[in-house]
């Protein structure tokens, strides 16, 4: 099957766009462009303490098996937002971990949403039934939840992208490219330090 061309987004922050990651992401960090509070690691995860955490938006919308889906609905939790298409090659190999993730971690108040940016429903339904995907995903086709989402955080040019939203519904930490249970673990543990702080 002829993969469909990658969509490109407008940068959050054109004058940052810079080398990104392996699918042309660019996670920013702190620095002389960037923002109080904010880590990037060696591996270029971006992480934030608490108290400069943003809101994050209200993912809502239909979920790849028809039913609605929201970030809202997950108030309290932990929540890794893992932003995928179907024709990304990255978004492939790291399903089985982010799955696995889900099913050992949603009963300790961790969950994963998905948001998807395939241009319709139908390879995004192959996709989370090839995948055995137990975790929902909201359908994104124009990008305008990812680019509210990312907006001064990464450059919205490639997949996957992965966001933590901490139990208060505030960003905590980003990364761009495949992800790990490593990573993951990683990402979630500095997401819940300090998340009661205002």
């Amino acid at each position: 099957m002829k993969r469909p061309p990658a969509r490109v987004y407008v940068p959050v922050l054109a004058a940052l766009v810079g080398a990104g990651a392996l699918v042309g992401t660019t996670v920013l960090g702190d620095g002389p462009h960037g923002s109080p509070g904010r880590h990037r690691s060696a591996d270029g995860a971006l992480t934030i303490d608490a108290a400069h955490r943003p809101s994050a938006p209200d993912l809502a919308g239909t979920g790849t098996d028809g039913r609605p889906a929201s970030l809202a609905d997950y108030k309290g939790k932990t929540v890794v937002v893992n932003v995928w298409a179907s024709w990304c090659g990255p978004c492939r190999e790291e399903a089985p971990a982010l799955t696995r993730y889900h099913e050992k971690k949603k009963g300790q108040g961790v969950v994963v949403l998905g948001l998807n940016e395939d241009d319709s429903a139908g390879p995004a339904r192959d996709f989370a039934r090839e995948f055995h995907m137990s975790y929902p995903s909201v359908l994104d086709p124009g990008g305008k939840r990812f680019r509210a989402l990312a907006k001064g955080l990464t450059t919205t040019q490639g997949l996957p992208v992965t966001f933590v939203v901490d139990p208060r519904g505030r960003i905590a930490a980003a990364t761009s490219g495949g992800i790990d249970e490593q990573r993951l673990a990683a990402l979630v543990a500095a997401a819940r330090t300090d998340a009661g702080s205002s």
